[in-house]
């Protein structure tokens, strides 16, 4: 996706999807190959953790220097409670840290894993994207769960600019369910 046509702020690439189908995954294996290419990468990414076959929480990993800070729990009974985890406000601290640093100007491209509800409320990163939307600097690279891709292109005012893969039929013989 890119920003709208008369670039009102810098170019916007999104990865959405599912929850836990694999957008962070598919970061975490390319980031490291862009930076071996000479790359300059900032930003926030948030790893997330397993426990007994359930996602346990995140932590959260700054682009530039690798530093590892717990940023979130996972609510075990929840009840009422809309929205699954419990911040760690050093996490919260980090990852505004590292989304406000000097590094993000001098980056090739600026990563926010993940922007989300909280976002769109005005929590989590927001404070932090006007400056990283304005229209000098590198690009940016947001991870956004495909159910909140609207209400965050539609807040941060980026016009989708869609790709779609044709349809191609399955090879002979192959059996599709």
């Amino acid at each position: 996706m890119m920003t709208k046509a008369d670039r009102d702020h810098r170019p916007v690439i999104i990865v959405s999807g599912a929850a836990y189908c694999g957008k962070t995954s598919l970061l975490a294996a390319v980031l490291p190959q862009l930076v071996r290419q000479g790359w300059k990468v900032a930003g926030i990414l948030a790893e997330g953790h397993w426990r007994d076959n359930r996602h346990s929480g995140f932590t959260l990993i700054d682009l530039t220097d690798g530093r590892r800070t717990p940023l979130a729990d996972s609510v075990v009974d929840g009840g009422s409670q809309a929205f699954p985890y419990i911040f760690n406000p050093q996490g919260l601290l980090a990852g505004r840290k590292a989304l406000t640093s000097t590094d993000c100007l001098a980056a090739d491209l600026v990563v926010i894993d993940e922007i989300g509800s909280l976002e769109v409320n005005g929590g989590g990163w927001a404070g932090c994207l006007p400056s990283l939307l304005r229209p000098s600097g590198p690009p940016l690279h947001w991870v956004v769960q495909s159910r909140w891709l609207e209400p965050v292109c539609t807040k941060w005012e980026i016009e989708p600019e869609r790709l779609s893969m044709p349809q191609i039929p399955p090879p002979p013989g192959s059996f599709v369910v």
